[in-house]
């Protein structure tokens, strides 16, 4: 299955897709793409596993760090 995606490019970036369009005979969505697949290489991503704990006091603690925190008030 296909989906299709609006993306807005710069004028560079349209010229040099139209660019190698013309150069490879390739279509625009080809280009992207292979372009994607080159970049995020999904099957390919580092996998973590394991858990992350952290404990602290603050006397004043930051103001953003609290509001992330439900209940902490």
């Amino acid at each position: 299955m296909r989906r299709r995606t609006q993306v807005f490019l710069t004028d560079e970036q349209y010229a040099f897709l139209h660019n190698e369009k013309a150069r490879t005979g390739l279509s625009v969505g080809t280009l992207v793409r292979r372009a994607i697949d080159e970049t995020y290489k999904l099957e390919h991503r580092p996998r973590f596993q394991g858990w992350q704990a952290s404990v602290g006091l603050w006397r004043h603690p930051d103001a953003a760090v609290v509001g992330r925190r439900a209940g902490i008030r």
